[in-house]
């Protein structure tokens, strides 16, 4: 996956798309049977992905359980009433039209990618999700990074000078994965005051449960009928649903409607529907997953300062550690030949770093157990 097509065989003589040549295939961290199956390990502990430890709420459980029952039926608008309390949840003045679905937030960065990006340009921070990228090139948009700031920041004056009459759409990913950090309302402000009429903001907000700072933003605020501001959520991270793929935009009537026409039919389940929805009642579960991730992060932060790592001061559900004594790869190779899964970032322009995901206080000091023999070994 990524490397170079080699015309021939099948592909011999057919005419390939240059655009979709240029794509690098997003690559998800090994699962907990691969590493068992590949080490012969008994037991493994993923932290690579950002899941919830606490798992899915129960009522989640309980409402798809109970749609699966129509699983042989297409959904048809099986989405409008968690669209409708979507909206009413992020401002008691909107309605469904002010929301859209999609299959988890990437399919979200697919449509707005397709919708507004295509022989354009894409302006993205340099350290952020990579799928950004990855979208943009899937439509031919010419992609161009900004340098963070020197604390590892999102550059929004940067970035606001970047932007050109070819700009098409930016995306600010606060907190952002993976550096965690998240951007402050005075520089998000003065930065949509300086965006031009015909660029498309799109902030990805998948953490914001986690956010913990003293002024939180909630980039719903500036979604407005004249502005070109949307906002991604996700059903993956607080809910505990990344296996049912459940994403969202915010944004103006208008332009929603016109980034349905990017919209699969029926792209997302009845059953997918029912459990995100009755995870929004379950205020129970997202409180405790919110305490023990924010407990946890603190932990695993002061563990990884305490061992001379560079542990960015995240709001999120994971923590970048900077200054690896090795390179990462190396790093991350020992952690799972001692049954925990980290996150490698290397390929996210960082090759001495590694994020972990805050695990339980159980899974967390194992991971930090793995560390200090994977720290050993690269210190001799």
């Amino acid at each position: 996956m990524g490397g170079a097509l080699t015309p021939g065989g099948a592909l011999g003589a057919v005419r390939l798309n240059p655009d979709l040549l240029r794509v690098v295939p997003y690559v998800p961290g090994k699962s907990a049977k691969d590493v068992q199956a590949e080490f012969g390990l008994a037991e493994v502990v993923k932290l690579a992905s950002n899941e919830n430890p606490c798992g899915p709420s129960p009522l989640a459980i309980a409402a798809a359980r109970k749609a699966l029952a129509d699983a042989h039926l297409y959904p048809g608008g099986a989405d409008l009433a968690l669209r409708a309390r979507i909206a009413s949840e992020a401002n008691p003045a909107w309605e469904a039209r002010w929301v859209l679905t999609g299959s988890g937030a990437t399919d979200i960065l697919r449509m707005l990618s397709l919708a507004f990006a295509a022989g354009g340009e894409v302006l993205v921070p340099e350290i952020t999700f990579p799928m950004y990228r990855t979208c943009a090139a899937m439509f031919g948009a010419a992609v161009r990074t900004v340098p963070m700031r020197s604390d590892w920041g999102i550059d929004l004056p940067a970035l606001a000078a970047a932007v050109t009459a070819e700009t098409r759409l930016v995306h600010i990913c606060t907190p952002n994965n993976p550096t965690g950090l998240a951007l402050r309302r005075p520089e998000v402000e003065a930065f949509l005051g300086e965006m031009p009429p015909w660029v498309v903001v799109a902030f990805d907000e998948s953490y914001r449960a986690f956010d913990a700072s003293p002024e939180p933003i909630d980039a719903a605020r500036y979604v407005a009928c004249d502005r070109p501001v949307v906002v991604v959520r996700s059903f993956s991270k607080a809910a505990g649903l990344a296996n049912l793929r459940i994403g969202y935009v915010l944004g103006p009537p208008d332009l929603l409607a016109y980034l349905a026409r990017a919209q699969l039919p029926f792209h997302i389940g009845a059953a997918a529907c029912a459990a995100a929805l009755a995870s929004l009642d379950d205020h129970v579960f997202h409180a405790r997953g919110r305490r023990l991730v924010l407990a946890e992060r603190a932990f695993l932060q002061a563990q990884l300062l305490q061992r001379g790592l560079a542990a960015l001061p995240s709001q999120t559900n994971f923590v970048l550690a900077l200054g690896l004594p090795a390179p990462a790869d190396q790093v991350v190779d020992a952690l799972q030949r001692r049954g925990v899964i980290v996150r490698n970032m290397a390929p996210w322009g960082l090759p001495r770093a590694l994020r972990v995901s805050v695990g339980t206080r159980d899974q967390n000091l194992r991971f930090l157990a793995a560390l200090d023999r994977a720290l050993e070994t690269a210190h001799q």
